[in-house]
């Protein structure tokens, strides 16, 4: 099916990775900027690996957020002016007037954590053209690497990317029983902590196949 499925990788904290990224024309990078995640990075990083933001076919920027002051929301964004913005549902530090404001500027993508069977896309707020259906784990936004029942989200018709535990060995097992927009990978492409080339390659490679 060549490049049906969209590829996002997350977490991306060195040059070599976003390089990486770009050669294999993934279709989404995330920075993180949560406090709560061992992905975190900061606004200088940010500015470093963006040198290479003008280079031909880079991804889609997304900035992921979870229990971060809105005032540092509001200064990186504006800084940098991510593709979209990821937010967690249930992050009790984002006012719904943020989740307006960037649903208005079409920058919204929000991040829902799935813990129950989704019977009908209305249950799924809010309506953004594009969401992440994760993984639940207490007090963590994401990138945990554990899987959540994939027929949970098996009747879902809005596009979406999932996300959850998502590695090379699974993802075409995870594409074929849920067919969702895409895939949202984290811990999936690490090796002790840090993204491994290898295993991306070999997870866009068998996107790819499909």
């Amino acid at each position: 099916m060549g490049t049906r499925y969209k590829i996002k990788i997350c977490g991306i904290k060195d040059l070599a990775t976003l390089e990486l990224c770009v050669d294999l024309q993934v279709d989404f990078v995330g920075f993180n900027f949560s406090p709560r995640s061992p992905r975190a990075i900061t606004a200088e990083t940010a500015e470093n690996l963006l040198k290479i933001r003008k280079k031909s076919g880079f991804p889609k920027l997304v900035f992921l957020f979870f229990e971060n002051e809105i005032t540092e929301i509001k200064k990186l964004t504006e800084r940098f002016q991510p593709d979209l913005i990821q937010l967690i549902r249930g992050d009790e530090l984002i006012s719904p007037e943020i989740w307006d404001e960037f649903t208005e500027t079409k920058k919204l993508l929000p991040a829902i954590r799935i813990q129950t069977k989704v019977t009908s896309d209305e249950d799924l707020e809010p309506k953004s053209s594009l969401v992440i259906l994760d993984s639940y784990q207490k007090n963590l936004g994401g990138g945990t690497g554990h899987t959540f029942p994939w027929e949970y989200v098996t009747s879902v018709k809005r596009p979406f990317l999932l996300a959850g535990g998502i590695t090379p060995e699974n993802v075409k097992t995870a594409l074929e029983t849920v067919h969702p927009y895409g895939i949202d990978v984290a811990s999936g492409v690490e090796t002790d902590g840090k993204k491994d080339p290898n295993k991306i390659i070999t997870l866009v490679q068998n996107v790819r196949t499909l």
